[in-house]
């Protein structure tokens, strides 16, 4: 659903946290798990086509935090947590809210929904980009630049959705909560050693 329709499973987020705690998410994975799960299996295809990270038998640097697949499982859970908390602190701040846990629950909860695909979209294309065949590295540098502008497309509609600014106010937002996401895991792969 949240591939084919992710405006509707945000709303379907935003609908869920409105219920009692005891009904909500009966039909679907709370969205933070969601996120886990989907951060989980694109290690584990990660894992089956080119093995071991090389950051777990790296040295170097902050690499040497990382020792084992355990710890790249929780690095990875936490750096594409930055998407959903960065976009949901986004969302806040269009909406004219003071940013604090009580007002980010509501768009963290959305947000993970729509951070999964994307996610998992990056995770696919840098393990392609691993591969021995030549053909995979375009094609996941092809990929990783779709699955962007499709999120940002779809975090800047929402962003109109919820808050009711004009589309211009909403895309440079957008735009830029995702760059800053991609800088900083980029910044921290390359501190980790580029894998």
């Amino acid at each position: 659903r949240s591939i084919r329709h992710p405006l509707r499973t945000m709303e379907y987020a935003r609908g869920e946290l409105r219920k009692e705690p005891g009904t909500q998410f009966r039909e679907t994975l709370r969205p933070p798990i969601f996120l886990l799960v989907t951060v989980m299996l694109a290690y584990v295809i990660e894992l089956a086509a080119v093995g071991e990270s090389a950051v777990v038998s790296s040295d170097i640097g902050v690499a040497n935090l990382i020792d084992d697949d355990q710890s790249v499982m929780v690095f990875r859970i936490v750096a594409f947590a930055l998407f959903p908390v960065m976009m949901a602190a986004v969302e806040t701040w269009l909406a004219r809210e003071p940013i604090n846990r009580h007002t980010l629950q509501e768009p963290f909860y959305a947000q993970c929904f729509v951070a999964g695909p994307f996610v998992l979209a990056l995770c696919l294309a840098t393990t392609g980009a691993r591969r021995p065949e030549q053909w995979l590295e375009p094609a996941a540098l092809a990929a990783v630049a779709l699955a962007t502008l499709l999120y940002i497309a779809t975090e800047a509609t929402w962003f109109v959705r919820a808050n009711r600014p004009a589309w211009s106010r909403a895309l440079a937002p957008a735009i830029i909560g995702t760059l800053i996401c991609l800088l900083a895991l980029g910044s921290v792969t390359w501190m980790l050693g580029g894998d």
